[in-house]
């Protein structure tokens, strides 16, 4: 087998931290993380009163920038791309930095502007996830990153030099915040927002966060209410938890903010100036919830390398599908195509889509993934595949459709006889276990329809009358396993549904 893989390490130094990210790619674009590292090096620290990053202080992170070239030279990258971002964008001595940081490690660094920032952040977001409308904001060390985008296309985009670290040293305290220097930082938020006008000229729209506080606050608000996920990406914050968070953890002595759960002590003192401007954006914005988006800059540099353009809605799913199954599957690439094809067929004759909108796209991609976990292991894949698809779902699926698209395999997998979803039943609605059953007996029947994996079906002619679906199948050879998978599949559709299922085999070649 030809082996089109290509390795990439992405290096983000960041005004908090420096983060590595190498991916496994193909020629056709797939990609999938396969190391991260991170490393803490607060530069906003330590820029001086002039604006000057000390030779000591640019030096300190030569060791971190070269191991991490030897990390991706042991992983085989072909390509390295390093980019600096705002501590090393706003000091006055940019220039030399980026000079002698490449003299010290043989990296080419590339310092990014703030639109450039911003831009990539907009590139990974809309990457990962569906969205056509929205704000993004990126709360980083040195800087905040604030984006405004309409039908996927990045309209207005501003760099506010204020980020959680530089922050915390201008308006904070080491230990809890006094209500003047909450107030003060407050203010000189506002006063950076002053004559934007298009901030503020579209309210209700959703704000998409990136960045370490972002995701902090969303996985403290995910165990405050025991929340049944534990993923980050797509996790809606309300506004009532935005305001909460402000109001408690500025007050919160330092100590006392390293014992919560789930806040690395690391971060336990930038967290406050980083929620406070959380909470000012978002409120300036009139957003309707804030979004956390594990995509951003780094996954914008990655497919800007890989020539890949921002794709439609409808693409985002399908992109991430096969990024899965070029690195993960095992079985012949036609028979999930040929069963997709048969489970959309089924499901556009018997699901009335105005009445459960948006559940197309889950069959269908229950189909191409429902043996994704025979990469783990053969034996018992099913709940390897309800594994990965709860705990490292697809981005573009929001956490009620991450349920759906795991119930709707694990009820094929399981002949409808076990539904596994009453520790996510909050993240359900009122007819869901309905809705699971319905396409859980229509992909049981697409599956049966190819389970020699062969495609000796050819294709399918499907009715509803006269009380039965009724398929009239084209075959090119005798289909045996495919009709004594449809005799075990068809008593569990007449359960479900109240209609018999009925099948007529026309041989190909017959005229």
């Amino acid at each position: 087998m030809e082996n089109n893989r290509t390795m990439i390490g992405i290096i983000d130094i960041g005004s908090n931290s420096i983060r590595l990210a190498i991916y496994e790619t193909t020629s056709q674009g797939e990609y999938r993380l396969v190391n991260e590292n991170k490393e803490s090096a607060r530069l906003s620290e330590k820029i001086t009163s002039d604006g000057v990053l000390e030779k000591r202080d640019i030096l300190s992170i030569v060791p971190i920038l070269v191991q991490f070239r030897d990390i991706c030279r042991v992983y085989g990258c072909q390509k390295i791309r390093v980019a600096a971002t705002a501590a090393i964008r706003n000091a006055s001595n940019a220039d030399q930095i980026v000079e002698l940081l490449t003299e010290k490690t043989d990296l080419q660094v590339e310092l990014l502007s703030g639109e450039q920032e911003a831009y990539f952040g907009f590139v990974g977001v809309v990457g990962g996830m569906e969205m056509d409308d929205g704000f993004i904001i990126d709360i980083g060390g040195g800087s905040t990153e604030i984006t405004l985008f309409r039908d996927r296309k990045l309209l207005r985009s501003i760099s506010l030099p204020l980020g959680a670290v530089n922050a915390q040293l201008k308006f904070g305290d080491k230990d809890s915040w006094t209500t003047s220097e909450v107030e003060g930082l407050k203010s000189e938020i506002e006063r950076m927002l002053a004559g934007v006008r298009w901030v503020t000229a579209h309210p209700e729209l959703p704000l998409i966060g990136l960045g370490g506080t972002i995701r902090t606050l969303g996985k403290l608000n995910q165990r405050k209410q025991k929340y049944p996920l534990r993923v980050a990406h797509h996790y809606k914050l309300e506004r009532e938890s935005i305001e909460s968070f402000a109001d408690t953890l500025p007050y919160m002595p330092l100590e006392k903010r390293k014992r919560i759960d789930g806040l690395s002590k690391t971060r336990s003192d930038i967290i406050v100036p980083g929620t406070i401007i959380l909470q000012m954006v978002f409120s300036h914005i009139g957003a309707s919830h804030c979004l956390v988006s594990g995509t951003g800059i780094r996954e914008g540099l990655l497919l800007d390398m890989l020539g890949i353009g921002v794709p439609s809605p409808s693409e985002v799913l399908p992109r991430q599908t096969r990024s899965l199954l070029a690195f993960h599957n095992v079985a012949p690439m036609a028979h999930f195509e040929q069963v997709s094809h048969f489970a959309k067929q089924l499901y556009d004759l018997m699901v009335d889509e105005t009445e459960e909108p948006g559940t197309r796209k889950l069959i269908t991609t229950a189909a191409m993934l429902y043996k994704i976990g025979s990469g783990i292991r053969y034996h018992q894949y099913d709940k390897h595949t309800m594994y990965w698809l709860m705990n490292a779902p697809l981005g573009a699926l929001n956490h009620r459709e991450v349920v759906l698209c795991g119930s709707i395999v694990d009820y094929v997998t399981n002949h409808g006889k076990r539904m596994g979803t009453s520790e996510y039943r909050s993240l359900l609605q009122e007819r869901d276990t309905e809705l699971i059953s319905k396409l859980g007996t229509l992909l049981e029947l697409a599956i049966a329809l190819d389970i020699s994996e062969t495609q000796c079906i050819q294709s399918m002619n499907a009715k509803h009358e006269h009380g039965a679906l009724l398929l009239k199948l084209k075959c090119r050879s005798q289909a045996y396993l495919e009709t004594r998978q449809l005799e075990a599949a068809a008593k569990n559709f007449k359960k479900i549904w109240g209609i018999k299922l009925e099948w007529e085999i026309q041989n190909a070649s017959t005229h």
